[in-house]
């Protein structure tokens, strides 16, 4: 029952520990030079709209922009991560959405699909 307590004690310790480093480590920042590229391949005019986290004011939308047209949205300094939403209008309902988690690269999307199926698809850059 000793060797029990021990261990547990033990394994306590430790997860309270690596807790403790998660919680102090720095977050990662964007670097301006990063950025989000759209293709617009699907059969509709697109609006995406950007919500950088970690930074507050920054959040805009690139609005109307029609089939086969490409466009670039660059990480603010400060940011932590993005979500980018797809939609039909700057105040029309969201018809897709991806998640940017590593903003310390270039992210590369394509709109893809017909009006009712359109899709954000990450495809590398």
């Amino acid at each position: 029952m000793r060797t029990a307590r021990r261990t547990v004690f033990g394994l306590a310790a430790g997860a309270t520990l690596c807790a403790s480093a998660v919680a102090l480590a720095p977050a990662a920042h964007a670097a301006p030079e990063n950025y989000v590229k759209i293709t617009n391949k699907a059969g509709i005019v697109a609006t995406t709209c950007y919500q950088w986290l970690g930074t507050s004011g920054k959040d805009y939308c690139h609005q109307g922009r029609p089939v086969g047209d490409s466009w670039t949205a660059y990480f603010p300094a400060d940011a932590t991560s993005a979500v980018i939403d797809l939609k039909l209008s700057p105040w029309g309902a969201v018809r897709d959405s991806a998640a940017v988690k590593d903003t310390g690269k270039n992210h590369c999307f394509e709109i893809q699909g017909l009006l009712g199926s359109e899709k954000l698809i990450e495809t590398g850059c």
